[in-house]
């Protein structure tokens, strides 16, 4: 009720209000960065506990096929870079995969690798991939090389944890 009071005031009440008016706009300000803050969070992937393959998720590496898509960059809230590698990932055999890391490695302009990140495009941050589905995902980058060619870098699949183990 008090929203609806101070949005629809008279121009003689904004006067009085303005104090709670700015209070408001504060408020909604505060609730946006928070809101901007968890997005961020739930864009990043989630390290799983330390995890070994067994001998069978080795294997079924070769059922997975990570598709690199577009790669983007942004300025966040306080003004740093955040770069967004945009893809998709496909489980094309019969067990869910639960979570799954790959290697990123950025490279140059002249093809030479600059540094290598471990990212999880399936975690305990999205749902599982049933056998069959494919799934966009995002991981986001704080900091890239500074010589890096801008292309989305060279994914190698490292890890997988299968369902029911």
């Amino acid at each position: 009720m008090a929203y609806y009071r101070l949005m629809h005031s008279s121009p003689q009440s904004g006067l009085k209000s303005s104090g709670a008016s700015q209070r408001f706009r504060n408020a909604m300000a505060a609730l946006a960065v928070a809101f901007a803050i968890a997005g961020l969070a739930g864009c990043r992937s989630q390290q799983p506990k330390k995890f070994v393959s067994t001998p069978e998720e080795k294997a079924y590496l070769q059922s997975i096929q990570v598709t690199p898509g577009r790669v983007k960059a942004a300025q966040n809230f306080l003004g740093h870079t955040v770069t967004t590698l945009h893809g998709t990932v496909s489980n094309k055999g019969n067990k869910t995969v639960v979570y799954l890391e790959v290697k990123l490695t950025f490279m140059s302009i002249d093809g030479k690798a600059l540094e290598d990140k471990s990212a999880y495009p399936v975690s305990g941050n999205t749902l599982p991939l049933k056998p069959g589905e494919t799934q966009p995902f995002q991981v986001s980058f704080d900091q890239v090389p500074a010589a890096w060619n801008q292309a989305p870098p060279k994914i190698t699949l490292v890890r997988v944890l299968l369902a029911g183990r």
